[in-house]
């Protein structure tokens, strides 16, 4: 195995080499003296005779033994070291998964290599693990292949929103460990803890994207928004059907925004509005699809008047809610008396008082706070402001989620896809308080997202697609028509077409990148069956366009000392040091010993004249 050296600065030694080089080219300028020949027989005379200060180098038993000490010396220096057979160390390198990347991803790409690089060779065994900030993806690469660690690097894409870092970050440096290293690649900082080390890659680009959209039945509206520091001048048009309106120009000054809105062309229920290119391509194309809500079919049983006009009134302005004749809506208005059996399927059911000169006496007017449970229904809303008679008294079934308390007693709750309200709506201000007005059409709006019908919307890149309950519940004009749809779901996007997993259903979500898309129940190879959703994905996160803030940097790395540390931990020294040491001093002291030059002695005559 090839050892280690943990002490680069040893290598310095290596310049005594051309200083003994330098040495045995030189030799000591001659003198002349004149004086008898005879008695100079027996003596040495130097070769040179001119006197030079250079001459040939001569390769003697002291140059190859000071050579030798030389090369010892910096082998000591240097420290080879060999790595532990059971050595073993994880390298993670955590990439920024958020939009903006997509623009300095060849860097974010380069910055893995490099730091694969400089930590091989630290153990015997490296598991290098390549993973995005999206706690929700799997590791791109994990195995001990530093090329297809940096090729899988290479081939992703990131494709999330502004999101939190923090959970994927813990999750690497927990793989990593102590002897490890854990890298966050990003493009901006802020992004990762103090002491994490991070390499920024981003650079400042100019970009003018769309920043949001509105969309009715009859037209839309779309934001656009420029994050460049100076005044720009961009041209956008629109392609429906596959044909490209006029195009037109649009200006907008430093940090600017405009609004542009049109109607739908005749005829048309989806289209794409293109801005002209940058160097950020993921907000130039804004994917449009009419609105089409689901069809809510509800029928109204209650008593009360007050109780009937407002509940009617209400539902009839949550677009697709359609009434029916009575007990056969998919959402049903009843109240109910006390110990009274409630009908099965979605419903509103208000508590109706009994009636008497008895009953009436004991109405009187509570005082006690209103107190909400968490709750979707419920979240945001105040209720300080309702006056009623408190509690009516119906049976709350096992399991049901209380939504307010009155006096210690339950006053509202959900329970089987139904809502209870338990007081007397006639004696009370609940019509007229606002968040009892919100927490009606939330379940109203609840109940409409359940129904297993068609419907076209508009999303966010990455948002939830809700699909309603299969089979749904109901009579003729149920959701669904009754009985379960049969048939598996499948998902068909600019990615291709793909069957759903029951898991992914349950938490189906938009595409990440701008386009269209449509869920359908059935058929085949993602033709024919029923289409569920007809959507389209688009990209509305304007902090992910923004570049003003994005710079490369490196901070929070491990200083030498630290990474000295973990090569000794996985090595051994040499155990010969000693040896070598003691080698030098020998060759040393041999190329000292007389007659280590290596050439005999000549004789010189003077001249005669």
């Amino acid at each position: 195995m090839m050892p280690v050296f943990s002490n680069f600065a040893g290598f310095w030694a290596l310049l005594g080499i051309p200083a003994v080089v330098a040495v045995h080219f030189l030799q000591q300028r001659s003198r002349t003296v004149r004086t008898s020949t005879l008695f100079l027989l027996e003596a040495l005379a130097p070769e040179s005779q001119g006197g030079r200060r250079f001459e040939r180098l001569r390769f003697s038993r002291a140059f190859w033994l000071q050579i030798a000490a030389v090369l010892l010396a910096t082998w000591v220096l240097a420290q080879p070291r060999w790595l532990r057979d059971e050595s073993a160390r994880v390298v993670v390198a955590v990439l920024d998964d958020s939009m903006s990347m997509r623009v300095c991803h060849d860097e974010a790409v380069r910055e893995v290599e490099k730091l694969f690089s400089r930590n091989e060779g630290r153990a015997a065994r490296t598991e290098w693990v390549v993973m995005t900030s999206n706690a929700r993806q799997p590791a791109l690469y994990r195995g001990g292949d530093r090329r297809a660690a940096v090729a899988a690097a290479a081939a992703w894409r990131p494709s999330s929103g502004t999101h939190e870092c923090g959970t994927a970050l813990r999750l690497g440096r927990a793989l990593a460990g102590e002897p490890g290293a854990c890298w966050f690649f990003t493009d901006r900082r802020g992004r990762a803890p103090a002491d994490q080390p991070v390499v920024g890659v981003g650079r400042v680009a100019r970009n003018v994207g769309f920043a949001g959209s509105r969309c009715d039945r009859n037209g839309w509206r779309a934001l656009v928004r420029n994050y460049s520091d100076a005044a720009v001048s961009r041209e956008w048009w629109m392609e429906s059907g596959g044909k490209k309106s006029a195009t037109r120009r649009v200006e907008i000054e430093a940090g600017g925004l405009v609004e542009l809105s049109a109607k739908f062309p005749e005829g048309v229920d989806s289209c794409v509005l293109v801005l002209e290119g940058d160097e950020f391509p993921a907000d130039d194309r804004l994917p449009m699809v009419r609105p089409a809500p689901k069809r809510l079919s509800a029928s109204m049983e209650m008593n009360g008047e007050n109780a009937r006009a407002f509940f009617q009134k209400l539902a009839e302005g949550v677009p697709g809610v359609e009434f029916v004749p009575r007990g056969s809506g998919a959402l049903r208005f009843a109240d109910l008396l006390d110990g009274s059996v409630a009908p099965k399927g979605a419903a509103i059911f208000v508590a109706r008082a009994p009636v008497g000169a008895e009953a009436d006496a004991k109405r009187v007017v509570q005082t006690a706070p209103v107190v909400p449970e968490r709750h979707a229904l419920t979240d945001g809303l105040n209720w300080q402001g309702l006056v009623g008679m408190g509690a009516a008294g119906l049976r709350r079934p096992e399991g049901a989620e209380v939504l307010l308390w009155q006096g210690g007693e339950a006053l509202a709750w959900v329970a089987n896809r139904q809502l209870f309200l338990n007081f007397d709506w006639e004696a009370g201000n609940a019509g007229r308080l606002p968040s009892m007005v919100l927490l009606i059409r939330r379940f109203i709006e609840e109940t409409q997202a359940d129904q297993d019908r068609e419907y076209a919307a508009n999303f966010d890149a990455g948002a939830p697609v809700r699909l309603g309950v299969a089979g749904g519940t109901g009579g003729a004009g149920g959701a669904g028509g009754g009985g379960n749809a049969a048939g598996a779901l499948t998902m068909e996007s600019a990615e291709g077409t793909r069957e759903l997993t029951d898991a992914e259903a349950a938490v189906l979500r938009a595409p990440r990148d701008a386009g269209f898309f449509t869920v359908r129940r059935g058929g085949s190879g993602g033709s024919g069956g029923r289409v569920l959703v007809r959507g389209a994905a688009q990209f509305a996160d304007s902090r992910q366009g923004d570049f003003s803030e994005c710079e490369s940097f490196v901070s929070g790395a491990p200083d030498a000392e630290t990474e000295r540390e973990v090569l000794i931990r996985n090595s051994h020294g040499d155990p010969l040091a000693n040896v070598w040491l003691l080698a030098m001093g020998a060759a040393l002291v041999w190329s000292w010993w007389p007659g280590a030059g290596g050439r005999n002695p000549k004789f010189q005559f003077p001249n005669p004249k």
